[in-house]
């Protein structure tokens, strides 16, 4: 698309990737064939595919933008353009078929962690597929070993490294799968909130203070699988 339509990525506020801009370019690949659609079917296009929040002054401030475009015309490049979107339609549809099967199976295996708020479906798929069987760990810290999140913390007398590095030799997707886990809890749960403020407050860095509080909930799921535990910070 830089080549063939540059101003075209620009021109939606929400990017290029969303299911009506792939209808659009699936229909006229080209600046040219945008340019030359009948005012009233490019309009009723982008309103149907866009669910009404495409309307018809901006079906028309598209127009012009494709009658102005400065893109290359080259018939190789749009059906490079219509053959991607496809492609990107197919891996769409693919992952939502997966992850309507991990929520299903999710939901039959009822998992403890399911009550932690925040937590997902699909993130609490991708945590228990990465730890398997909690008993497989003979420690918490061998846990949070594999799952990236035991701090390689740096001392020097009294003094305590306010960016502390986490260690880099577990599993990624599950590292992955519980910062973005705590990420949501913080903004669920009042005890990880405070959490997190406090370590803001020390001077770290908001991935850092992630960090801290995914490892944080990596010892409450050691506690909540290992004794088959609800969740509660009460």
């Amino acid at each position: 698309m830089d080549e063939i339509f540059p101003e075209l990525q620009y021109f939606f506020k929400s990017g290029l990737h969303q299911k009506s801009v792939y209808a659009l370019l699936k229909e006229a690949p080209t600046p040219e064939a945008i340019a030359s659609m009948h005012m009233t079917h490019l309009a009723h296009f982008l309103k149907v595919n866009s669910h009404g929040r495409f309307d018809k002054k901006m079906a028309q401030q598209l127009r012009v933008l494709a009658q102005k475009s400065i893109g290359a015309s080259d018939s190789s490049l749009s059906i490079q353009v219509t053959h991607t979107i496809q492609q990107i339609e197919l891996l769409d549809s693919q992952l939502e078929r997966v992850e309507a099967e991990m929520t299903e199976i999710m939901k039959f295996n009822d998992s403890v962690i399911m009550t932690i708020p925040g937590i997902g479906y699909i993130n609490g798929g991708m945590i228990l597929g990465e730890i398997g069987d909690i008993h497989h760990f003979s420690s918490l810290n061998k846990l949070l070993a594999y799952a990236d999140l035991d701090p390689s913390v740096y001392q020097s007398g009294n003094f305590q490294a306010k960016k502390t590095r986490m260690s880099k030799r577990g599993s990624k997707v599950l590292r992955y799968a519980l910062v973005n886990a705590a990420h949501n809890v913080v903004k669920s749960n009042a005890a990880f909130k405070t959490y997190y403020d406090a370590k803001m407050a020390e001077g770290r860095t908001h991935y850092n203070a992630l960090g801290h509080c995914a490892g944080k909930l990596v010892r409450i799921i050691w506690k909540m699988m290992t004794d088959n535990l609800e969740f509660n910070l009460e």
